[in-house]
């Protein structure tokens, strides 16, 4: 017959120790386990624990280097956000996507010089211009074809801290980033080139936006691009 006993906490504790006092006195002396690793065993245990050692001043390095570049990208933000002088010296232009608009935001500092005038050594046969418009600040000529009733235009203008571009796209547009004779170029590929195609490149050294919305294939409108020639006189 079996019977349920139950034990109190002070029980418990009491059998535990008279546990361990047994456990203790059946063990060996010291002296009894002495014992000499081999060389390399301890080879082996100092290698690692100098590979702990290590990993924990890596992880103490990496901790402390990426505060510096949170405490540094806080400070350049806060500089960027107040300061446009400064936004230009590091940047002078950035693309935003807003709802279904891509917007291009510019950040230069106004130039003293007058816009130059610059004109397109190539353009496709049975165009002709039909009207241009040209100050200090932008460049807008419209191109035409009777025959084919394609046009295109052809804008450019300084990239100036607080005015932006805006280019709206089709849901189903393709925007390809490339460039134009070495300068950055983001191109807006309709799936008809009946529609709308647009090309906008940055000459960020001239610190100038060009810019082609035409009812043409890809081939023209870059060949437009890639040709397009400083003038020799200005307004």
């Amino acid at each position: 017959m079996t019977t349920n006993m139950v034990f109190n906490e002070h029980d418990l504790e009491k059998a535990a120790q008279l546990v361990a006092e047994s456990m203790l006195d059946s063990l060996p002396p010291k002296a009894a386990c002495d014992h000499t690793f081999s060389d390399g065993f301890l080879a082996k245990m100092e290698k690692l624990i100098n590979r702990q050692r290590q990993r924990q001043t890596w992880h103490k390095m990496i901790r402390f280097a990426a505060a510096i570049i949170i405490t540094v990208s806080l400070i350049f933000g806060a500089v960027m956000v107040a300061s446009p002088t400064a936004r230009a010296a590091v940047v002078q232009w950035v693309r935003e996507t807003y709802e279904n608009s891509m917007i291009y935001r510019f950040f230069s500092e106004p130039s003293e010089d007058t816009l130059p005038l610059y004109r397109l050594g190539w353009i496709p046969e049975g165009f002709e211009a039909t009207d241009v418009f040209y100050d200090q600040e932008l460049y807008r000529a419209l191109y035409l074809n009777d025959k084919t009733e394609q046009g295109f235009v052809f804008e450019y203008y300084y990239m100036v801290n607080g005015t932006a571009s805006m280019v709206i796209p089709r849901e189903d547009c393709i925007l390809e980033h490339t460039e134009i004779n070495g300068n950055p170029a983001d191109y807006y590929q309709e799936l008809d080139d009946a529609n709308t195609n647009v090309l906008m490149f940055f000459d960020e050294e001239k610190n100038i936006c060009f810019s082609i919305t035409a009812t043409l294939d890809k081939d023209s409108i870059f060949t437009i691009a890639e040709h397009i020639i400083l003038g020799k006189s200005t307004k």
